[in-house]
């Protein structure tokens, strides 16, 4: 069993947060019947609608501001319990950004976008 990674935790601030679905496609099935002389053919179709679910976090460090995305792959899946305006431990590594939630559990985010504050180009 591998040990978890020491990380470096760095405390921001969560400035925002929302939730978007977005449309991945069709799921199903068709199944065609005997076909019969002077009949017409039977046709057994059956489609789902398929959705991709992220949770969309704006996060303020000392440098930047990330805007990050966690993928829920399940409907069970819940995204990091965090609060606007409130602080969130945060780490960076490559284009992922792990965070820990309210609830002292790690989740890991995709970046989308970095954005250098103002403030801290000086």
């Amino acid at each position: 069993m591998a040990a978890d990674k020491v990380r470096d935790w760095q405390t921001g601030r969560l400035l925002d947060s929302e939730r978007n679905r977005y449309f991945a496609g069709t799921v199903g099935s068709a199944t065609t019947g005997i076909q019969y002389p002077n009949l017409p053919t039977t046709t057994n179709t059956s489609q789902n609608a398929s959705y991709r679910v992220y949770e969309t976090f704006v996060i303020e460090g000392d440098q930047y501001v990330y805007q990050a995305q966690e993928r829920l792959h399940w409907k069970w899946s819940k995204p990091a319990n965090l609060t606007v305006n409130g602080p969130v431990k945060y780490t960076v590594e490559k284009q992922k950004l792990f965070v820990l939630d309210e609830d002292g559990k790690q989740h890991e985010m995709e970046i989308v976008k970095k954005i250098l504050r103002p403030d801290a180009a000086k």
